[in-house]
């Protein structure tokens, strides 16, 4: 069984353990990992890998333990894929979606899951299924949406890349869509922007 500690308003969650602990300061390092070359993945053997997840976000506001562990989980998992770019996501909100859907990235850099959806999947799916949104955010996919499904295999690709099971996400919750209550929203902000600088 591998220990992990999650970081959470100064406070410390051991969920295989079910130890919480007070203030302690965590890293987001791998002991020994100094020690690896550059392409190389961290051996199954280590036992603790501490991440601060703070780290990785603009701003988090979520209220459910679930919905904190099942982030962590996911963000420890893409971390330790080896993936070797620098990882950093704008802003992630439980409730609800503008689209009504699980969970989207929206223009304004932020991800937003509704948990009492996403509690409906086993874990791995609902792993995927953050792990697809935190794809479109890394890739930037919320500053120009298209009216195509190109955004989504990149999104699914990299969540793929990270190590989660995309083909049983698709699978379970349904082949690519566009979302076009984003679509929309995102073309009235343009429109809007647009009008606002013709007043300039």
């Amino acid at each position: 069984m591998t220990a992990v500690a999650i970081k959470f308003s100064g406070e410390i969650f051991l969920p295989a353990f079910g130890i919480m602990m007070g203030k302690k300061t965590i890293t987001n390092k791998l002991a020994g990992t100094n020690k690896l070359p550059a392409g190389k993945k961290y051996p199954e053997a280590i036992s603790c890998l501490n991440v601060d997840i703070k780290r990785y976000f603009e701003y988090i506001a979520l209220e459910s333990d679930y919905l904190k562990i099942l982030l962590f989980k996911t963000l420890l998992k893409i971390v330790h894929s080896g993936f070797r770019q620098n990882l950093s996501f704008g802003s992630v909100i439980e409730g609800g979606t503008f689209s009504g859907g699980v969970a989207e990235v929206t223009t304004d850099h932020c991800i937003r899951i509704n948990s009492n959806r996403l509690r409906k999947y086993q874990e791995n799916v609902a792993m995927a299924l953050v792990a697809h949104e935190l794809a479109h955010d890394h890739l930037n996919h919320f500053k120009q949406w298209k009216n195509n499904l190109e955004n989504e295999h990149k999104a699914d690709n990299l969540a793929k890349e990270w190590g989660f099971d995309i083909d049983l996400f698709r699978k379970i919750c349904g082949p690519p869509g566009i979302n076009s209550r984003l679509l929309q929203i995102a073309i009235i902000n343009k429109t809007c922007l647009h009008g606002m600088l013709q007043l300039t």
